[in-house]
């Protein structure tokens, strides 16, 4: 069975009014997606220097096809904008 490569942009840090988390983002995966497949699924971001960031897709967000993303450890906001891989 082949592994499809997923990838998604970090678009934003999960947010209210008044208090940002940053522990979790929202995550734009590129093309459509079934979320019953990346429910669950590790996002690996990697640092240019070679550090590696793991988090789990845990909820979609919105209409158009966004997920909730729970990092491991807090994610830098340097980060926001950049690609992240998304292995099922």
């Amino acid at each position: 069975m082949a592994k499809t490569e997923l990838f998604g942009t970090v678009t934003a840090f999960r947010h209210s009014k008044f208090k940002q988390d940053s522990y979790q983002t929202i995550v734009q995966p590129e093309g459509t997606i079934d979320l019953e497949k990346v429910h669950g699924a590790r996002v690996v971001w990697l640092r240019k220097d070679g550090k590696r960031f793991l988090g789990r897709v845990v909820a979609r967000h919105g209409s158009k096809g966004a997920v909730r993303v729970r990092w491991d450890r807090g994610f830098p906001p340097q980060a926001l904008g950049e690609r992240v891989e998304i292995v099922p």
